[in-house]
Formats: structure tokens, C-alpha cells, sequence
């Protein structure tokens, strides 16, 4: 299922390239069965099950109240930041390192949605700027991209990096934590190129109506949202229609964001 704000495609012009992209990763980028780019470092092969099970509790506690649209923002933020600290607490208590982490990533469990490889590819070729922003781990998302050999030098990528040290050795973290009710070109403007500023347009893409904040509100009436809906679709799809001006259900492809991107295409 598909539904498109047709009203705002037709008020903005794409055809001059005058817009860069910005993209969440876990679950907008990779598709819904993917392992995010948080539990690929839980692989039992190379983490402890003390870690693993630590982790899902974590999860089990916190990550309802990520979907929960009615909860008020700060309450939402809070839950999240306690529990994005402390998960990463736990890499550093239980011996991440840095060969553990290429490890992991190697043996992954992500998919990118169909199609996605074909539409970042588009892109570049048209040097249209790329802004991947999560409240991921920036390492994995990283990796992943490279070994898919779609790393372009179009993008960059603003998540939660994780330091180490010469030896490999994982170093505790105590920077500012990125997660999807604080994530923002706020965040963006001193990681990356500014390229992406001097555009007059933008395509946004998420999974998460929070991911609408990447974008300055002041900002969106000249950007063209795309929302991915692949959980709690029964509950949640009349909110993303009043959010996105795309919303994308039932595992829904970037050739599916092609075909509307062209439909609307003006020459």
C-alpha cells in the first residue's frame, strides 16, 4: 500500500537536481527483517550470551516506548537517552573491540530494500548530496556500505561512532548520543561537508515519525518526506499519512520511491 500527498509533489520541482537527500539507516535503508545496526554487534559467536542477554532486556524495556506515539516527546527522549547510554555501556563493560566489531558486521543479518543500491548509484552519478543519519552505530552502518560497494564519496554519515583505541580496544564513550528524538542537520552541520545547505529541496527518508525532525521544521514545506511503515501498520498509518507525503507499507522498496519519484517527474 502506497499513499501519496500528490497536492505537495506537484508544488515542487525536482528536474534541476536542486536538492540533496537525507536517509535514517536501521529499518529505512535496511529492510524490516534486518538486524539493526545496535543488535549486528550481538552475534553469539563473537559476544558473550551474559551480553547478548543484557542487551535484549534493554530492549524488551525501552524499545516499546520508541513506538509509542502516545507518549509526550520528553518523556520519549528520556527513555530513550537511558537506554541508548546504557547499551553502550555494555559493549565497553563486555570487550567490544574493534576485530569483534568487523567480525560482526561480516556476518550480518542486513539487507538493503530493494532497490536502494540502484537509487544511492543515481545519486552519485548526479552528484546530488547524501546525508545518512542514525541514531545507529556509525562503524557498522560504515562497513556495511563499503562491503556492499556502495560507500560513495557523495555521502556522509552522521550516527554514533565508536572510538578505539590503537591496540583495538574499545574507549568508553562520552560523547554527545544521537537517537531518533534528538537526531537533526543540527548534528549534521559540524560532521559533515556543507553541500547540502546551498540546495533548495530535500528528500527525506525514515521509518520513524521522529525522523521528520532531521529536517528543520522551517525547512519542510520544500522537502518531499518518504515514510517506510512495516509495523504496526493497523495502529500507526493514519499518523504517518498526517506526517510523510509518502508513506510505504508492506515492506515497501526504493523501486516503489523511483516509480513515484518519476511519476512526478517534470522535464
Amino acid at each position: 500500500m502506497i499513499y501519496i500527498n500528490e497536492k505537495k509533489f506537484c508544488n515542487i520541482n525536482l528536474s534541476s537536481l536542486d536538492f540533496y537527500v537525507v536517509l535514517d539507516f536501521d529499518n529505512t535503508i535496511t529492510t524490516k527483517d534486518s538486524s539493526n545496526s545496535w543488535s549486528v554487534l550481538e552475534n553469539p559467536k563473537f559476544m558473550s550470551s551474559k551480553f547478548i542477554e543484557a542487551s535484549h532486556n534493554l530492549a524488551s524495556k525501552y524499545y516499546p516506548y520508541e513506538l509509542d506515539y502516545t507518549l509526550d516527546f520528553s518523556t520519549k527522549s528520556k527513555y530513550l537517552q537511558e537506554w541508548y547510554i546504557k547499551n553502550m555501556n555494555l559493549f565497553y563493560e563486555y570487550g567490544l573491540n574493534s576485530n569483534i566489531l568487523d567480525l560482526c558486521v561480516c556476518n550480518a543479518n542486513v539487507h538493503f530494500r530493494q532497490g536502494f543500491k540502484k537509487f544511492l548509484k543515481g545519486l552519485y552519478d548526479n552528484n546530488i548530496p547524501v546525508i545518512i543519519l542514525s541514531a545507529g552505530i556509525g562503524n557498522v552502518i560504515y562497513n556495511l556500505l563499503r562491503i556492499n560497494d556502495c560507500l560513495y564519496d557523495n555521502i556522509d554519515i552522521v550516527s554514533n561512532f565508536i572510538d578505539f583505541s590503537d591496540d583495538g580496544n574499545m574507549l568508553k564513550y562520552n560523547k554527545f548520543m544521537i537517537h531518533s528524538c534528538n537526531k537533526s542537520l543540527e548534528c549534521a552541520n559540524n560532521a559533515c561537508n556543507s553541500t547540502f545547505r546551498k540546495k533548495k529541496h530535500a528528500l527525506l527518508f525514515g521509518d520513524l515519525i521522529e525522523d521528520l525532525s532531521m529536517i528543520p521544521k522551517k525547512d519542510l514545506d520544500k522537502c518531499l518526506c518518504f515514510g517506510f511503515l512495516d509495523k504496526m501498520v493497523d495502529t500507526n498509518f493514519e499518523f504517518y499519512m498526517d506526517a510523510f507525503d509518502v508513506v510505504l507499507t508492506d515492506n515497501g522498496s526504493f523501486e516503489d520511491v523511483i516509480m513515484v519519484l518519476n511519476k512526478f517527474k517534470k522535464s
